[in-house]
């Protein structure tokens, strides 16, 4: 390989920050920030940079290579720098670090199994906020990588909790395999946070969302087609509940926790009718008294560490039929230490009743002449079959419980918002829930 620049120089940065942009996994779109170089650990002709951009640490591992590869940088002369995700020898060398068998200065790697070797690695397409690196396939354990492309300092849940369940043995997530954590500088400190989660993959699995969704279609059509085991799936979240609290312990929530609960609920509601004002503007009057209504919660019984963005797309069904619950990472947006605080487990309960109305939703949106009320009559039947195999389990849903209706109310409000932002024309979807949820009539009944 010709001369190339180190990866710390500066046209090499440059480049990267002129990369990023085009990546889904870049949180930072259309918005202007200087790119620099936090922290950069040496893997030899690959390495891991840790790029502040803003506020934001990045992580970009890069390689260099005589080939374009599968994701190329830019180039250098006859040099390609690549991004290391997309390269099989770099990304052994990330996982060799990963389990032990390298050193590599501020990195350290703990391993619960050692995954196979990474063989014939690849990305997986369609991520958003991380990338994922399938591996080991030429093996009878293939494994699945998750690279934090935003990194903070502390326990990135991924790791802290799929660690702890799969300590405890839980069969309803993939085994966490190992894990990558790193120091860097800040300020006189040094602080550390996860890079890296290597899990079991599910092969030959279907996602959740695929199923339900095509079920729906068939339904709406008329059609005759197999219904997953949404019982089962409501007591699969249960059991994963209960191992939850088992391994990491669960408290009764104080008058404090309570009142931090009710007034971070009564913020969410005024930030939504501030955003979405033309789509909540005929719901003034029912959103003010449901605002009054947030009152009325006077305890929240028990708190424990929950999924934190549960819905049909965070979960597989495996070939042995079994649902498998996946990204115990919490929603990515959130600062890493509130992804750790204890939570109602109603929270991830209300996640996957939405995500049926949206099954429902995306299927009428291919079949806009279609019944709404054969779709209604879909996704409160799945809703239910789902509280009958959760109750199962851990002992039924009160639906008239303040703090369910509470959160299924600002689920929904936070659906409103994202579609007026970004998807105006499935508005309905969750506008129908919140006029449900304010109406005297209740959405489930």
């Amino acid at each position: 390989m010709s001369a190339h620049p180190q990866f710390d120089a500066p046209e090499v940065i440059n480049a990267i920050a002129a990369w990023m942009p085009t990546t889904r996994w870049y949180p930072l779109k259309g918005q202007p920030v200087y790119v620099e170089l936090e922290q950069s650990y040496d893997l030899g002709d690959a390495a891991i940079l840790l790029l502040r951009a803003g506020e934001t640490l990045l992580q970009v591992p890069v390689a260099w290579r005589d080939e374009p590869g599968a994701i190329p940088i830019q180039q250098f002369g006859d040099a390609w720098l690549v991004d290391a995700c997309g390269d099989p020898d770099a990304v052994q060398a990330i996982l060799d670090v990963a389990t032990g068998k390298r050193r590599a200065d501020h990195l350290a790697g703990d391993t619960t199994t050692d995954p196979a070797p990474a063989g014939q690695s690849k990305v997986v397409t369609g991520e958003q906020s991380n990338t994922s690196i399938i591996g080991g396939t030429d093996s009878d354990h293939p494994w699945i990588a998750k690279v934090f492309r935003v990194v903070a300092p502390g326990d990135n849940p991924d790791v802290l909790v799929a660690g702890a369940l799969t300590r405890a043995g839980c069969d309803r997530v993939p085994s966490l395999l190992a894990s990558l954590t790193a120091a860097w500088p800040a300020g006189e400190a040094t602080v550390t946070g996860h890079l890296l989660a290597v899990s079991e993959f599910v092969a030959g699995a279907e996602d959740a969302w695929d199923l339900y969704r095509r079920h729906a279609l068939a339904t709406l059509r008329g059609e005759a087609a197999d219904l997953p085991d949404t019982r089962m799936l409501g007591t699969t979240v249960a059991i994963v509940h209960k191992d939850l609290a088992d391994a990491l312990g669960s408290v009764t929530a104080t008058p404090s926790d309570t009142l931090r609960f009710v007034t971070g609920l009564e913020q969410r509601l005024a930030w939504a009718r501030e955003q979405a004002t033309a789509a909540l503007a005929e719901l003034d009057e029912p959103l003010s008294a449901a605002a009054e209504r947030l009152r009325e919660i006077d305890t929240l019984g028990e708190l424990q560490q929950i999924h934190g963005d549960l819905h049909l797309g965070q979960i597989l069904r495996a070939a042995d039929g079994g649902w498998r619950l996946l990204d115990f990472e919490g929603e990515p947006l959130r600062p890493m230490h509130e992804r750790m605080v204890r939570e109602p487990r109603l929270r991830d309960v209300v996640g996957m009743l939405r995500s049926f109305d949206y099954a429902a939703g995306s299927a009428l949106q291919e079949l806009p002449n279609a019944d709404p009320v054969a779709a209604g009559s879909w996704v409160h039947e799945r809703q239910q079959e789902f509280l009958t195999g959760y109750a199962e389990a851990l002992g039924p849903v009160d639906e008239q419980d303040p703090v369910f209706r509470a959160l299924l109310l600002d689920k929904a409000l936070y659906e409103v918002v994202y579609e007026s932002r970004n998807r105006p024309t499935w508005l309905p979807v969750p506008l129908e829930a919140v006029r449900a949820l304010v109406a005297p009539t209740p959405l489930i009944e």
